[in-house]
């Protein structure tokens, strides 16, 4: 840094003499004023980049003339260079440029030797090496002082710099290089490779330094997409959006996602298995709002989970999730406007209803491969460690990575266990106080919530919401008996046979069945999410001959007889003798017609009419057959219309 007392300010353009009013002018100026260490007295002094370009070009032209050089023309277009770098970069060189203006100034009084003690006892020991110091003196020839400074600037950081020389053949490989390579493959190796390519390319391939430097020199996003790739590039380029989440209320957006635990659980099957936590957590205020452990991320436990939450909380507004199988599908987002899965289904026809559907909640789904934008999966991230690592699980590790596979040192905990000391550390997330998130002014996630969830009008779920909102829902067709046949289960019994009979041959309906129990009666329901009925039984099928299937067979055709016998008692039929009478009048009926109305025939003007002549009927069959049949003795052709 090149630092600059206040005290050889004073007077400079408009700084005023006294130091006092100097003080106040470089303050208004933006200035920051340091005290320096020295001899007790602690001087007051400024860092010479920070002054106004005004005053740091009368500051150079002062020092110039003190030194009895001439100033020279100044070179506007180096300036402005100049200042496009950055502080610390204009800093270093204004030190170079003073350094600079000393040797010039004794560098006829003084040997080399000798003039570099001096510039090493008046500037300290960085970057006064010899070497330094002559490469000051290669970079400023030709150069007037005005103009040190730019002159002086890094060559990676001046616009049209000199650099050594280099191939662009060289450069192009060893930018193919690191972009072939790995994103931590070392530079150094990368220009090793150049090297040794260009002696036998004749290519010319400049110092490690050089080619660092013209590497540093590159744009930060030329870095990203060499080192790391089109796409990683633009995600690390991206600027996050800055969302204020005060506006929301409490149940307006839920986040939901999976995550697979990184201990081993027995499920009580002895099999040890990586459990998946299935959780929603509300975005306004950070609260998990409800969670299930299961094998695997499934769509049955989602749908449970979403049920629980909406009994114990209401129904939330709207579920934001990933585009994953277990979220997305039917079961979960069946019937939503925007469902990201199934669009190659859009041809008309029943599709299967979800537990959104039922319940009324808008489905939102995360940009691919923006996961990390849910709520849900931050959470994640921070009770990852503060679960996964706890004491209780020590032994059940095998690995983070989703393959990973037990070994016999590992010591799978039980289910039960699991679901304790997970249950014990949600309730601590939830109820920790001095939280800081947004809108929370040091409460707890729940207090937040609570506060939050009173100002709401809550939507309950009826038991019937729960109970439709549970079943998993196929599309199948109805038989001519009334029954619905789905994979190896038929359902459909004499008491709901009415209500699906119509449905017979017009195409499909959606028949809803509890995922846990298949034996379980089922519903119906048309396209459109209308009722069509309800506790449809399941159709047990007996051993053959036995006697359960002879009284099962029995009690259906007695429910057919009476279904006709109602039917025919329902419909309105007359007794015989009004049936006679009614056809007796059927003979006299035509009498009672009157005649019709003589047709009008309209005027016609032209040649007069010519009677229709008739046709002779033509016969059907060919002149060969006709043929052989006059050659036949006793044939009369008028028969057949010759």
């Amino acid at each position: 840094m090149m630092i600059v007392p206040v005290k050889s300010l004073l007077g400079i353009m408009d700084i005023p003499s006294h130091r006092t009013s100097a003080k106040r002018w470089l303050a208004r100026a933006g200035v920051t004023i340091r005290v320096m260490d020295g001899d007790g007295r602690k001087p007051e002094a400024v860092e010479l980049s920070d002054l106004p370009e005004e005053v740091q070009r009368a500051y150079a032209e002062r020092e110039i003339a003190r030194a009895g050089l001439e100033p020279g023309e100044w070179d506007a277009e180096a300036q402005v260079c100049f200042l496009d770098a950055t502080p610390t970069m204009r800093s270093a060189a204004l030190r170079r440029a003073e350094i600079a203006r000393f040797m010039l100034a004794r560098q006829e009084h003084m040997g080399s030797g000798a003039l570099a003690r001096a510039v090493r006892e008046r500037f300290g020991s960085v970057g006064t090496s010899e070497i330094s110091l002559r490469r000051i003196r290669e970079q400023i020839k030709g150069v007037a002082p005005i103009n040190y400074a730019p002159a002086l600037l890094h060559d990676y950081a001046r616009e049209g710099g000199k650099r050594a020389a280099m191939s662009e053949e060289a450069w192009a490989f060893f930018m193919t290089t690191l972009r072939d390579a790995g994103p931590q493959f070392p530079l150094r190796q990368a220009w090793r490779d150049v090297r040794d390519i260009s002696r036998k390319m004749g290519w010319a391939c400049p110092s490690f330094t050089t080619v660092f430097r013209r590497w540093s020199a590159l744009d930060p996003a030329q870095k990203l997409v060499a080192r790391h790739g089109h796409e990683a590039a633009a995600k690390a380029l991206s600027m996050p959006i800055m969302r204020d989440k005060t506006t929301l209320g409490a149940l307006q957006l839920v986040s939901l996602d999976g995550r697979t635990l990184d201990f081993w659980v027995d499920f009580g099957d002895g099999k040890a298995a990586r459990p998946v936590m299935i959780a929603l957590v509300d975005v306004a205020t950070n609260f998990v709002l409800g969670y299930e452990l299961a094998k695997t991320e499934n769509a049955v436990a989602t749908s449970r989970v979403i049920r629980h939450v909406s009994r114990d909380f209401g129904i939330f507004d709207r579920l934001y999730t990933d585009n994953g199988s277990a979220f997305s599908g039917h079961l979960v987002a069946g019937g939503n406007v925007h469902k990201w899965r199934g669009k190659r289904n859009g041809a008309p026809g029943v599709k299967p209803l979800g537990v959104c559907q039922h319940l009324g909640i808008e489905v939102t789904f995360a940009i691919p491969k923006n996961a990390q934008a849910k709520i849900a999966e931050r959470t994640f991230a921070t009770l990852s460690r503060v679960i996964d690592d706890r004491p209780e699980f020590a032994g059940a590790h095998a690995g983070h990575a989703p393959g990973a596979s037990p070994n016999a040192s590992v010591r799978p905990v039980p289910m039960a266990t699991a679901e304790a000391v997970i249950a014990r550390e949600i309730a601590r997330h939830n109820r920790e106080a001095g939280r800081a998130s947004q809108g929370a002014r040091g409460r707890s996630y729940e207090a937040h919530f609570r506060a939050l969830l009173a100002e709401r009008t809550l939507r309950k779920p009826s038991k019937e919401q729960l109970y439709y909102a549970g079943l998993i829902y196929s599309a199948a067709a109805v038989d001519r008996f009334g029954r619905i046949t789905i994979e190896t289960w038929t359902y459909g019994g004499p008491a709901t046979q009415a209500q699906l009979l119509p449905w017979h041959g017009k195409g499909r309906v959606l028949i809803g069945r509890d995922p846990d129990d298949f034996e379980a009666p089922a519903v119906a329901f048309d396209e459109a999410g209308r009722l069509i009925c309800k506790g449809i039984e399941p159709v047990k099928p007996g051993a053959y001959n036995s006697v359960e299937g002879a009284s099962a067979g029995a009690k259906n055709r007695k429910a057919a007889r009476v279904a006709v016998a109602q039917a025919a008692d329902a419909n309105d039929y007359l007794d015989d003798a009004s049936f006679a009478a009614a056809l007796a009048a059927l003979g006299t009926a035509d009498e009672a017609i009157p005649p019709a109305a003589a047709k009008v025939v309209g005027a016609r003007f032209g040649g007069p009419l010519q009677p229709k002549r008739k046709a002779a009927p033509k016969s059907a069959l060919t002149q060969e057959y006709l043929e052989i049949l006059d050659r036949a003795a006793g044939v009369d052709l008028s028969r057949y219309g010759v």
